[in-house]
C-alpha cells in the first residue's frame, strides 16, 4: 500500500534530476535504495570527525549493518531518502526524514554532504526536494534536533525555511519549521 502511494509521487523510484552546483560539478539525484548500503558506508568513511559528529549528535566512526539497513531499506512514505551522487558509484549527499510517531504530518529531516562537496549548494538542493517529497506525502512540518554549533545546518535551515523555530537546550538546539507549499 505504501509502495502504491510513493509510486504517485514525483519523487518515486523513477525519479533521477541532473543539477549542477556552483562549482559547476554535475550531480544525480534519485531515491535511496537497498543496494546503497556500500555507497553509503562508503560516504561516513569520508566524512571528517566533525561533520559526523554534527550528523549523529556525537561521535560515530562507521555505520553498523543495523544502520545501514534502517538507512536503506525504506518504504518511501514514512522514512523517504534521497541521494547525491557523481557517478553511479560515487554518493556524496543524502537528505531523508522520518516520520514522527502519531502526528503524520510532522516529520524529522537529515542532511549529510560530503565535506568535499560543502558549500556549494548540494544541501540546499536536497532539502528542497526533501520539502517537496515530503509535501507530496501529507507532511506539513519537519521538527528535529541539532548540535548548537553547526553553524551549516542552521544557515541551511534559514535559507530553505521562512518561519524557523529554534529552541536552545544547552548543546541542542530543536527546530520546527513548517514545509511552506
Amino acid at each position: 500500500m505504501k509502495q502504491q502511494q510513493a509510486n504517485k509521487c514525483r519523487f518515486n523510484s523513477t525519479y533521477r534530476e541532473k543539477v549542477l552546483l556552483k562549482d559547476g560539478t554535475q550531480v544525480t539525484l534519485r531515491l535511496v535504495m537497498p543496494a546503497d548500503k556500500l555507497l553509503l558506508a562508503h560516504g561516513m568513511d569520508n566524512f571528517s570527525p566533525e561533520s559526523r559528529y554534527h550528523r549523529f549528535l556525537g561521535a560515530k566512526n562507521a555505520l553498523s549493518d543495523a544502520d545501514l539497513h534502517y538507512l536503506t531499506e525504506i518504504d518511501g512514505v514514512d522514512h523517504f531518502a534521497l541521494g547525491a551522487l557523481v557517478q553511479p558509484n560515487e554518493g556524496i549527499g543524502v537528505a531523508r526524514y522520518v516520520r514522527f510517531g502519531e502526528d503524520h504530518k510532522v516529520a524529522e529531516p537529515a542532511i549529510a554532504v560530503l565535506d568535499a562537496y560543502q558549500n556549494k549548494g548540494l544541501g540546499r538542493f536536497l532539502f528542497t526536494r526533501l520539502m517537496a517529497a515530503a509535501r507530496e506525502r501529507g507532511i506539513q512540518r519537519f521538527h528535529g534536533s541539532m548540535l548548537s554549533d553547526n553553524k551549516p545546518m542552521k544557515s541551511l535551515l534559514h535559507a530553505v525555511g521562512h518561519k524557523i523555530c529554534l529552541e536552545y537546550k544547552g548543546p541542542i538546539v530543536e527546530f520546527e519549521m513548517p514545509i511552506d507549499k
